[in-house]
Parts: structure tokens; sequence; C-alpha cells
């Protein structure tokens, strides 16, 4: 009881206060409440615009940047394809190359063996002639045109490393392009129901490396331009290369006729030259039994005058010894002495005529000597020639099956 008796009591005022207080208090928290719900309401319609149209422009973006990706890994990969067709066919032409300069073997061998063959001429038919000048210079000719070829190889080569190194460049290019395209697809394709998305950890940092689209453009263009560039000179390289075969074939068959002719040209020489010793050796040989007779028929008419002047000298050695008166000039003695003098003369003539008579036969078997060794030489030359010849059939069938090696234009 003097607990409640000491409870303190509120005026009717203070009650009416107090209600109209918790009733004023709840009535401006309920209006507040209120305008908060609407302010949220419409920062919710405004930010869910927001995000929803910033979420379009970027899928957008997405999609724009996927067609900018697939119109390079267009472009990338008929590039790609254009280069390896192209390192295909500067291969096809650099090995045609390699067969054309190993075809210049078989005409160099030739050429040696046909200088050989001719060093084997001797005396004074080991001529410094036309043909061996030709022969020189078709070889001249053979290895300046071996070395022209084993440029343009080199050169192809180097630029089949050249056009290799383009080649992973692009394809490099096209995989990051690939990789790229299969991610950008992935993030274009992902919406606000897919399962796939979730928080990361810093997503807006920015990754080392990082480049702006303009050097991604640049990146492409440049290696685009790169392989087109290099394109072009390797189908010029191609076309001069061709040029070469071509030029190097027309060369050669140009020299190899000139040479066949100049060859031809000194055997019928030479053929002449044999015919005209022949000749000489058979009216040489003709002359010298002539000769041989003649002397023979000099020994014997001198041989004949010697019983003749052995008769006359018995007579005039017989009539020395007549007897005191009878030892007399008389015209038989005039006769003697006469005949023993004109018998002495026509010996010397004829011992005259011998002495030439030798030395003109030993004039004639030195000549047909020197025939003899001629005609051996030009025998021996124009069996070189001849062989060098035969060699040489070789060579133009060895250039018909060459004629295959030459580029065909379509």
């Amino acid at each position: 009881m003097q607990e409640m008796a000491a409870a303190t009591k509120f005026s009717q005022e203070d009650w009416k206060t107090s209600n109209f207080l918790v009733s004023s208090s709840a009535e401006r928290q309920r209006a507040a409440a209120h305008t908060i719900r609407q302010e949220n309401h419409k920062i919710s319609n405004h930010t869910e615009n927001v995000t929803r149209w910033t979420q379009h422009g970027t899928d957008n973006s997405l999609k724009d940047r996927v067609s900018d990706i697939q119109s390079w890994r267009l472009s990338l990969t008929k590039t790609l394809q254009d280069t390896e067709d192209e390192i295909t066919s500067l291969t096809k032409c650099k090995e045609c190359c390699e067969k054309a300069l190993e075809a210049k073997m078989m005409p160099q061998e030739i050429v040696m063996e046909c200088l050989g063959i001719r060093e084997q001429r001797f005396n004074i038919d080991l001529v410094a002639d036309v043909t061996e000048s030709e022969l020189e210079k078709e070889l001249d000719v053979i290895v300046s045109l071996q070395m022209a070829l084993h440029q343009k190889v080199n050169e192809a080569f180097d630029q089949i490393c050249i056009l290799r190194d383009v080649q992973a460049q692009l394809s490099h290019d096209l995989s990051d392009k690939n990789e790229a395209l299969g991610i950008d697809t992935e993030c274009a394709e992902l919406c606000n129901s897919s399962t796939t998305i979730t928080f990361h950890s810093d997503p807006t940092r920015i990754k080392k490396g990082i480049i702006n689209p303009d050097q991604w453009e640049a990146f492409s263009t440049a290696n685009t331009r790169t392989a087109e560039e290099e394109i072009a000179t390797s189908t010029r390289l191609r076309e001069a290369i061709n040029h070469a075969i071509q030029q190097t074939t027309s060369i050669l068959e140009g020299q190899w006729t000139a040479t066949n002719y100049s060859l031809r040209k000194r055997l019928h020489e030479m053929e002449q030259a044999q015919h005209e010793l022949e000749w000489q050796k058979k009216n040489t040989e003709a002359e010298i039994a002539e000769t041989e007779e003649s002397i023979s028929n000099l020994r014997q008419a001198l041989a004949d005058k010697t019983p003749p002047l052995m008769v006359v000298n018995t007579r005039l050695e017989n009539r020395i010894h007549r007897p005191r008166v009878e030892l007399c000039r008389d015209p038989p003695m005039y006769g003697m002495v006469e005949e023993v003098a004109e018998i002495a003369g026509v010996q010397h003539s004829l011992s005259e005529k011998l002495t030439t008579a030798l030395q003109g036969l030993g004039t004639l078997q030195r000549t047909l000597e020197r025939i003899d060794r001629d005609l051996e030489s030009k025998t021996a030359c124009v069996s070189f020639d001849k062989e060098c010849i035969e060699v040489r059939k070789k060579l133009g069938e060895h250039q018909k099956a060459e004629d295959l090696l030459k580029p065909r234009t379509a």
C-alpha cells in the first residue's frame, strides 16, 4: 500500500499531451517512411534502367568486338592461306631451280671431257683453235650460269625462311584471335540468369601488357601488311627464278650450238688436210718409186759404160806396144782417145745425175716421213674431234630432257 502510495501520478493534460506526441510522432514517422519508400521506388526504377542500359551497351560493345575479331579472323585466315600457298609455290620453284642447277653438271662434265680429249693432240696439230676457244667459253658460260642459279636458290631459301616467320606470326595472331573470340563470344552470351556468373576478386584490375584498340588493330594490320609485302616479294622472286631458268637454258643452247658448229667446221678442215696429205703421200710414194727406178737405170747406164771404156783402154794399151815405125798416131788412135774422153764425160754426167737423183730421193723420203708424221697427227685429230662430237651427242639428248624443267606459264 505504501509503494502504491509512493507512485507519481500524471495530470490529465500530461496524458493528453503524451497521446498527442505519440500520434504525431507516428504520423511523422509514417510520412517519412512513405517518402523514403517513394524515393526508394524511384531510385530503384532509375538504377534498374541505368543498369539495364549500361548492360545493353556492354552487350552491344561485346557484339561489336566479336564482329571486329571475326572480321580480322577472316582476314588473317585468308592471308595465312595465301602465305602458305606462296610458300608451297616458292618451294616448288626453288626445287625446279635446283634441278636446273643440277642439270648443268652434265654439260660441264662433257665440255671438260672434250677439252681433255683434244689435249691429246700432238705435233703441229696441238693448236689453240677456235673450237678450243668455244669449248672454254662454253665452260665459262656454264660456270657463270651455275653461279646465277645457285644465287637464286639461296634467295629462294632466304625468302622461304622469311615467309615461314610471317606464317608463324600470322598463326600466333590468328590463334590469339580465336581464343579472344571464344572468350568474348562467351561473355556476350552471359546474362543475369546465367549459371556461370559469380563475384571475382578485383575484376577491374589493369593487367600488365594491356594495349588500346588502336594498338590492337595496328598489330594485325602490320602482320597482314608484312605478309602481303613478303608474298609480293616472293612472287617477283619466282618470276625472276623462272626467267633465270629459261634464260640460262637459252644461253647454254646458243653456246652449245656455236661450239658444235665450230667443232664440225674444224673437223671438216682436219679431214680436208688429212685427204690432202693422203694425196701427197700417194704422189710422193709414186715419185719415190719412179726416182728409185731412175736411179737404178742411171746406175745401170753407168755400169754399161765400163766395158766400152775397158775395151778402148785395152786397145790403146795394146797399140802402145807397136814396134818402131808402126807406133804411129794414126786415125784409130785419135778416135780411141776421143772415145776415152767421150766415155769419161758420159760417166761424169751420169755420176752427177745419179748424185742429184740420190739427193732428190733422200729429200723425197724425208718429205714422205714428214707427211707420214703429219698424217698420223691429222688422223688422230680427226679421231679426237669425232669422239668429241659423239660425246656431245649426249649433251643434245640431255638438253631435250632439260627442256622438261622449264617452267610452264599458265
